[in-house]
Order: C-alpha cells, then structure tokens, then sequence
C-alpha cells in the first residue's frame, strides 16, 4: 500500500526547498508560477505552506509538527517508509517505499537517496521534472531555522548525504533531466552553480 509518484510535472521546471542556513530570510514569491515546488521539512511550513509537495523523511518530523500543519496547503504530504507504527493523521499522508541502496529510483512509489534533500530530488524526477532547481542545499551542518527536535550528525553530510546525491547526478543527466544547484556556497558540487537570478528565466 505505498503511494506511486503521479507524473504531474511532466515538462516543467521542479525547485526543491531543502533547510540549509542559505535558506535564512529566504523569499518564495519569484518562484510562485514559475515552476512546481517541492518543500523539505520546515521549509514547507516556515517559507512555502502552499509548496505542491511537502516531503519529509523522518516520520516523527509529522508528528512534532502535527498543530503547525493543519495550516499547510500542500496539494501532497509526502513520507517514506519506517519501521515504527504510524499515527494516524488528520489528512492524507502519502508513503513510499525508500531504498538507500540505489542509485536513482524508477519505480513511481520508490525513493533512492540518503537524506530528505536527496529524496526529494529523485521525487521531481519521478514526478516528471525537466529541470530541477535546488534551494537551501547549503549540504553541511546547520539549518535556516533552530527548530529541529532530532539534529543532524555533523559527519553524515560528506559521509553519507552529499555522496548519494553526487551518484545520483549521472543518472539523471543521462535521463536528459538537467539539475542546477542555486545555492550560495554549497558544498554539493556536482551539479552547475548557478545565480537564484537565472533559475527564473
């Protein structure tokens, strides 16, 4: 019973909202129209509540945040699967399977990557992205916000993280999808550094 990916972005430009501290201040409005959006954790509740998709990884992460998203417009809430019991939620929440041993997932109801910002981009991918543009993808420790209950071992990002993404980045050019990472300073160097400036032409 997981949930298939649906091919709404077929043709269309995918920004990916990720958490990193690039993030802070962050103003969604020049991406309103200009593409669909995918919102990682808080970004879908701080920065952009009416995101297409909001996905977050850990399960527990709904729960921690159960009052702020009954104001989440989000047409998708979207988690993976875990192996502790679920609670039941006051709205639709669309699981699919995770496989970290994979380098990029084909299968419609499942994710290949290592950490939220990973999963999502192979979501756009799934869901028909032409080209995917990457926010808050700072990809070191630290976030835009102090609101997480469960921080993130510093190590994992150049362990864990950054590698699965940076296997991923062949396949999908090899997929004709192009993925540009907008931002400043990151340490995901795999993809072409552009200006937030050129992802809205």
């Amino acid at each position: 019973m997981f949930w298939s990916a649906p091919r709404a972005f077929i043709g269309e430009r995918g920004f990916i909202l990720g958490g990193g501290p690039s993030l802070k201040g962050f103003d969604p409005d020049p991406i309103r129209g200009r593409g669909r959006v995918i919102a990682a954790n808080n970004a879908a509740l701080d920065i952009m509540p009416d995101a297409d998709v909001l996905f977050a990884a850990d399960r527990r992460w709904f729960k921690w945040n159960a009052d702020r998203l009954k104001a989440n417009g989000s047409l998708w809430r979207v988690g993976r699967e875990r192996q502790e019991p679920r609670e039941p939620t006051p709205w639709p929440l669309h699981v699919m399977r995770h496989d970290a041993n994979l380098t990029l997932s084909t299968r419609a109801d499942t994710l290949a990557g290592k950490c939220s910002g990973g999963m999502c981009i192979n979501l756009a991918f799934l869901m028909g992205a032409k080209e995917i543009v990457l926010l808050g993808f700072d990809m070191r420790p630290g976030n835009y916000h102090e609101a997480h209950q469960s921080p993130t071992a510093a190590h994992l990002y150049a362990n864990d993280f950054r590698p699965a993404i940076e296997r991923m980045a062949p396949e999908l050019a090899a997929r004709g999808v192009r993925v540009v990472n907008a931002t400043p300073g990151s340490a995901l160097t795999c993809f072409p550094a552009v200006s937030f400036g050129e992802t809205l032409t």
